[in-house]
């Protein structure tokens, strides 16, 4: 039962809607260049709720830590720090999240250095179109069975 305004009273502070399951993934999308931001936007929004976009690394850490997005999309070279970085970095800002490194690198010794710092995927710019939606609703489906991270 819940009182007025949506709250449940076996938990202050929480409303219905925080109680319910999630079905929506929780999005965070990092890199430079705002079209590429408003292009990512676009190309998910229909099936994930886009909580933010930022530019950098320092402003990636500090909204992945205030708004504990459940996927964080990350370019590879952000201003003041690398992606690789960034991904490390992230499991303290956001230890459940689960984060895809997005890049125009094609160097496999970068796809290695991803997976090794923590990235669940890695997706080349140019396949974003066909490959970001399914890399994000996968890394989802692992946080809600708990198997990934």
């Amino acid at each position: 039962m819940t009182s007025p305004g949506g709250a449940d009273p076996k938990c202050p502070g929480l409303g219905e809607s925080d109680l319910r399951p999630a079905t929506r993934p929780r999005v965070l999308l990092a890199d430079d260049y705002a079209n590429i931001l408003t292009a990512m936007v676009r190309l998910i929004s229909s099936s994930c709720d886009v909580v933010g976009t930022v530019t950098t690394g320092a402003q990636l850490l500090e909204a992945a830590g205030r708004l504990d997005p459940d996927v964080v999309v990350v370019d590879l070279n952000l201003p003041d720090m690398s992606g690789l970085d960034a991904c490390r970095q992230l499991k303290a800002a956001a230890p459940h999240a689960s984060v895809i490194l997005l890049t125009a690198a094609s160097d496999p010794r970068v796809r290695e250095g991803a997976f090794e710092s923590g990235a669940s995927a890695f997706i080349p710019k140019y396949r974003a179109g066909d490959e970001l939606l399914p890399a994000i609703e996968k890394a989802f489906a692992g946080l809600l069975r708990g198997d990934a991270s």
